[in-house]
């Protein structure tokens, strides 16, 4: 007989193999995997259930994983959940939407809680404290859900950010209205006061924040004191995120709220602390681990359902298929009673995004494990148990399986499947000019004597064949064409400042402010020039004299001065350079050469206040710039060296102790060379 650590073990194991499998065979599939994953889960736990599967292992790993504690179902998957979807959302565009979230997570739930709690007691006579209980945990929209889906199928990055948002704050806030509402059912409390609720929860929220931010900062400002040392600053993400879930529980405040502030620190001033080395691998190993947990949650949701659940009162039954439509109406009018404050604030609402909303408020691993916590806690009536585990498993199973697996049909009957008409004209030029540089392609790649036979014509058609059809027959106005082309630039614009970041052209606080100016810009329409976030760093900063005069001031406004104008050179400096590349994708981007012309006149104008400022530190101060330019040509120089090394090593030239070897040299350089330019 094997252990239950090892049987545990199988399980993973086991379960990964299989999600493996099912993410392969539904790759065209429309049907989301998480889906599939819970009804396989389901099936093979009924199998147990009836006794078909025997009473040897499997038997045993099946009532193991049956038998998990709630808590652990937490403290082990949401950490990883939340936090990779909290770091994974663009922060301006989080930002931005934030006042649209926290008004559905916060009254959107309450108002979803009250109604909810008044269905169930209407429905099975529950006291007022059970009922608000179950409306509590019942009203969250579990991120675990509704991001694997989204994932998968959105194209819509405000309608996915918003969800994704109110997900996971309103995550928070039920568990936060759980925690409150616990007492009255096990008999802790015995009065409800509204005030003293209220007050209540703007602790526990304020404390998960502050706790979020803490933790954040004093991770980063460690990772910051790192250099390219991969395998540390992940572990050091991992270590931020459980410590901050871990600690914020344990003094009785959100957890979820303290790592979705994290994470947002993670996503903002972690970009300049984390090494950009490594920047792309840290997404890339978030994104596995959240497939990972995604998939051994929706197994294991599924295993507890099927063996936990009394399936024999009729009764329940009926109470169950009622208690979804209610549920479901409730979730719409909690969503449309929002509508006239939802569309004046953040980035506005229409009444499809309300829609896809009030489809997409599905109930997932969360409500199912607080329901696991009621159903194991003896102090709370057996009645009340076995029905909130019953009502709270099939509403996660019905929302799941129908919303989840009619979302795509729905977005495709509102015509949000697809990408914005002007924004796919943007993609259709992109996609055109691809098209132009594969026949000169394949032009020199069929001149190649072991591929002189290849048709020329053919792989030329299959070429063109790509785009055939792309064009819509849409009437798009050229307004919204001209905003599409604009957006476009800008983000090119917006990942230079980071290539350039990666590659030592400017220092971590230039490339920070350039980012940030190229997300001001790209609120409500686009603006290119002139760049109003700029204008304080482009123009030169002119301390009185008689500061200057004074023996101590006079010497610390002089180092103030210099570090504030190498900081702002670095600036004007990497803004040129990414104007120039902007520049670059005009022809091949623009919908039509005046509006191309319109916008190389915006870049002169930038261009022309980054050389006006450059010009004058130049002859006011040129040993500050001879300074700067060497440190910036150092950080390049050392940058190519490293690539150049690995270049060999791919090669076969260098073996992997002589690069790395190599490496640790130039790495050594470099974080001297980075001490210097702070």
């Amino acid at each position: 007989m094997l252990g239950s650590g090892i049987t545990i073990l199988l399980f993973v194991v086991g379960a990964l193999f299989i999600g493996a499998l099912l993410k392969t065979i539904l790759h065209d599939s429309k049907l989301p995997y998480t889906v599939v994953l819970l009804i396989v889960g389901l099936g093979i736990a009924s199998l147990d259930r009836t006794g078909l599967l025997g009473d040897g292992m499997m038997h045993n790993m099946f009532q193991q994983v049956a038998g998990i504690d709630p808590h652990l179902i937490l403290f082990l998957f949401l950490p990883t959940l939340i936090f990779e979807s909290a770091y994974s959302m663009e922060p301006h565009l989080f930002f931005r939407i934030a006042p649209q979230i926290a008004l559905l997570a916060v009254l959107g739930l309450i108002i979803s809680m009250v109604l909810s709690a008044l269905a169930v007691s209407w429905l099975l006579s529950w006291g007022v404290g059970a009922a608000m209980l179950f409306g509590a945990l019942i009203s969250a929209t579990d991120p675990v859900a509704v991001v694997a889906l989204l994932k998968e199928k959105s194209s819509r990055k405000r309608l996915e950010t918003l969800i994704e948002g109110e997900s996971l704050l309103n995550d928070g806030t039920a568990i936060v209205f759980f925690s409150i509402f616990y007492g009255f059912v096990i008999g802790q409390a015995t009065e409800v006061e509204p005030l003293g609720i209220a007050g209540q929860f703007i602790w526990v929220v304020s404390a998960g924040l502050l706790i979020g931010v803490a933790v954040g900062w004093s991770v980063l400002w460690l990772i910051g004191k790192l250099f390219n040392q991969p395998l540390i600053e992940i572990t050091l993400s991992i270590v931020a995120a459980y410590v901050t879930f871990i600690a914020a529980e344990a003094l009785h405040v959100s957890g979820v709220v303290a790592l979705v502030a994290l994470a947002l620190m993670f996503s903002t001033q972690g970009r300049t602390k984390i090494s950009p080395e490594i920047s792309h691998f840290l997404h890339q190993f978030w994104e596995m681990m959240t497939y990972i947990a995604n998939t051994l949650i929706f197994a294991i949701v599924g295993i507890v359902i099927a063996l936990n659940i009394k399936l024999d009162s009729p009764e329940l039954w009926l109470m169950l298929g009622m208690l979804y439509v209610v549920l479901t109406l409730i979730r719409s009018f909690s969503v449309w009673s929002l509508m006239p404050l939802l569309k004046r604030i953040g980035v506005g609402i229409t009444r499809q995004k309300a829609t896809v909303l009030v489809w997409g408020g599905l109930r997932g691993a969360v409500s199912l494990a607080l329901a696991l916590a009621i159903a194991q806690d003896e102090a709370v009536p057996e009645v009340l148990r076995e029905q909130v585990l019953f009502l709270t498993a099939g509403i996660v199973v019905l929302t799941i399986v129908i919303n989840g697996s009619t979302m795509e049909w729905l977005l495709g009957l509102l015509k949000l499947d697809k990408l914005p008409p002007a924004k796919q004209a943007s993609v259709l030029k992109a996609q055109q000019n691809i098209c132009k540089k594969q026949d000169v392609f394949i032009r020199h790649f069929l001149n190649n004597p072991f591929f002189n036979q290849v048709d020329a014509e053919k792989m030329q058609h299959m070429n063109h064949a790509r785009i055939e059809g792309a064009s819509s027959s849409t009437q798009i106005m050229q307004e919204d064409i001209n905003i599409a082309f604009m957006r476009r630039l800008l983000e090119i614009e917006r990942s230079d400042y980071w290539r350039q970041f990666e590659q030592g052209y400017i220092g971590r606080q230039a490339a920070f402010k350039l980012a940030s100016s190229v997300e001001q810009a790209l609120d409500n329409n686009p603006v290119i020039a002139p760049r109003d976030a700029l204008e304080s760093s482009l123009s030169i900063p002119t301390p009185p004299a008689w500061m200057e005069r004074l023996p101590v001031m006079g010497k610390s406004m002089q180092d103030w001065l210099f570090s504030h104008l190498s900081l702002n050179y670095d600036i004007a400096r990497g803004f040129v350079e990414a104007q120039e590349v902007m520049r670059m994708h005009i022809e091949q981007l623009q919908p039509n050469a005046e509006t191309g012309r319109a916008v190389d006149a915006m870049i002169d104008q930038n261009c022309a206040q980054a050389f006006a400022f450059t010009r004058h530190i130049s002859e006011q101060y040129p040993q500050l710039i001879s300074s700067l330019q060497l440190l910036s040509a150092q950080r390049v120089m050392l940058n190519h060296e490293r690539s150049l090394i690995w270049k060999l090593h791919h090669e076969g030239v260098l073996e992997d102790a002589e690069a790395q070897h190599l490496i640790d040299h130039i790495e050594n350089q470099m974080r001297q060379t980075r001490e210097k330019n702070k």
